[in-house]
């Protein structure tokens, strides 16, 4: 039995009909090596074999009695890995607009909240003799950064034949209510012990730093309370979802923010600004008024070696993304600032971040934040401020699974009832995977998007001093959308 941390139990308590709170995880994999061809039922034997370095796969969850304190992980002793891993076929031509298409569809699958929380869809019919696994995993789990460590746990760095045999599976039996309620007393006093004085620090903290901000006139980060602005992105969930994603090259990127003496989130950041401000244009809505509030994701896990891959160990703070800006060289010092104030916050007030908080929350608050932003009708998102950006790093390596080589490999995470778009980078050896998530209402046409954000960074591009060498960039971003194959261009 493991309990729960705070901000898994918060994205447990959000799942709702149509605000699903899973994450998405997709591995394409290229199975031209594979002696005799790929096979799907040999596939999930030996994903079986592997379960072992995956024991969370096994957990369901159990709520506390009274909602005494947050919800605890158990072993499934009814686990079925038949029921978890499914076979479809992508539609022909099997590319990445046919792909993402599907992928849209399984997204929008609420799941049996009785069983553990994920799915494995096993889509085959893409070219290039590539298979993809679609993974929906709940963000009650494991973050963005602790995926990316399990991944590298789960596959290997060159290819290797999988072990044909399983460790043995002893799961412990069920907690009774009495059990789970003796638990919860003895786990809530170290609980509040442990994160009371952390909070009173961040009180006084974060007064002291407010009283120098404003005596010496600095800028502080924005109130999601305060400043979030009325915007397309804050509505109400439907059922359907609209999910794309679009390779660059990592190198290219990397250039890019070196030109500019910015990092690469800054650049994502600038990026995602222009697209922003068109995509509002586009849907009658002044962006000159204001910047928006975007919540960032920043991780606090532990080294790897002392990381055990488990629960969401990320803080959040709030950006002021420069949407208002017309000009890309002043949105892009916008964000490189906006991204300073905010992390500087974020050391500033440590022990009063969105984790610490939500770890003494208790379940019936975060029930009663749903109801504030349903009766709002998403127009004020809880939390989560205007729109969702992440930017995680995967591993630089190409990764195997047995002997097939992960050719790509992109995450996202979710939409939530008020924040109904989120843009989620995730880097893989050599490619910078920009991903697109939101309600099917808002963003029919996911590529649509995806043609804002080529052009904002080919608007950098054409910017460098080499002029040579930042046409040939920007062409490069303008280039077709991808429909010719699955791994990275």
């Amino acid at each position: 039995m493991r309990r729960m941390d705070g901000l898994s139990a918060f994205m447990l308590e959000q799942e709702r009909t149509g605000a699903y709170m899973h994450t998405l995880k997709i591995s394409i994999l290229d199975t031209s090596q594979i002696p005799g061809g790929w096979d799907f039922y040999q596939f999930r034997d030996s994903l079986a074999n592997r379960m072992h370095l995956l024991p969370m796969c096994r957990w369901k969850f159990l709520r506390v009695p009274f909602g005494l304190h947050h919800p605890v992980w158990v072993d499934d002793p009814e686990f079925d890995l038949n029921y978890h891993v499914r076979r479809i076929a992508c539609p022909e031509p099997g590319d990445r607009t046919a792909f993402c298409e599907l992928v849209s569809q399984v997204y929008a699958w609420q799941m049996d909240m009785s069983k553990p929380l994920w799915m494995v869809w096993v889509v085959e019919g893409l070219q290039d003799d590539e298979v993809a696994l679609v993974t929906l995993l709940h963000h009650a789990y494991v973050d963005g950064a602790g995926a990316a460590r399990l991944l590298t746990r789960f596959y290997s760095e060159g290819p290797q034949d999988i072990e044909s045999a399983a460790p043995a599976w002893n799961p412990q039996p069920l907690p009774g209510r009495l059990s789970l309620l003796a638990r919860a007393l003895v786990d809530l006093p170290v609980t509040l012990y442990h994160c009371l004085p952390k909070i009173g620090r961040g009180i006084v903290s974060l007064r002291a730093m407010k009283k120098k901000h404003r005596l010496s006139g600095q800028e502080l980060p924005p109130s999601v309370t305060r400043d979030t602005r009325d915007s397309p992105f804050n509505v109400m969930l439907g059922r359907g979802r609209t999910f794309v994603f679009e390779t660059f090259d990592l190198a290219d990127i990397r250039s890019l923010s070196k030109s500019f003496g910015v990092t690469i989130n800054d650049l994502f950041v600038a990026a995602a600004a222009g697209t922003y401000r068109e995509f509002m244009r586009s849907r009658g809505f002044d962006p000159d008024t204001g910047p928006l509030v975007t919540a960032i994701p920043v991780s606090k896990r532990p080294p790897p070696e002392e990381d055990d891959c488990i629960g969401n160990k990320t803080s959040a703070d709030y950006l002021a993304l420069p949407v208002h800006l017309d000009d890309p060289v002043e949105r892009i010092r916008a964000s490189q600032h906006a991204g300073d104030v905010m992390k500087a916050h974020l050391r500033e007030a440590e022990g009063l971040d969105v984790a610490s908080i939500l770890e003494i929350t208790p379940p019936a608050l975060l029930h009663l934040l749903d109801w504030f932003v349903r009766k709002k009708e998403g127009k004020f998102s809880g939390i989560w401020g205007n729109a969702g950006l992440s930017n995680v790093a995967g591993p630089r390596q190409p990764l195997y699974l047995g002997r097939m080589r992960m050719s790509n490999w992109v995450s996202m995470g979710q939409v939530f009832h008020g924040m109904a778009l989120n843009t989620t980078v995730w880097s893989y050896a050599n490619n910078f995977n920009l991903c697109i998530l939101a309600d099917q209402k808002l963003l029919p046409d996911g590529w649509e998007m995806i043609r804002l954000y080529r052009e904002a960074f080919a608007r950098y591009a054409e910017l460098l001093e080499d002029r040579e060498q930042g046409a040939a960039m920007a062409a490069r971003f303008r280039g077709q959308l991808t429909a010719r194959s699955l791994p990275s261009q």
